[in-house]
């Protein structure tokens, strides 16, 4: 549903698709892939640190990568 809503709007969006996510610091290794999870885990700093880089980078503009340490 939600995933319908941004594909026919016309705002500039990523959707970034998480596996399991741990608490700490930066593994500083993020992994990304717009076919398949490219890991089991990622720490809530490298989301962060992926979702500000975003801002940006234009590389994910209308896709759902997902991304993984």
């Amino acid at each position: 549903m939600e995933l319908e809503i941004l594909a026919s709007s016309d705002v500039d969006w990523t959707l970034v698709r998480l596996p399991f996510v741990v608490e700490g610091l930066s593994a500083g290794n993020i992994k990304e892939s717009l076919t398949d999870m490219p890991g089991i885990k990622i720490t809530n700093i490298d989301i962060a640190d992926f979702i500000i880089n975003q801002i940006s980078d234009n590389k994910y503009i209308k896709k759902t990568p997902f991304i993984a340490n």
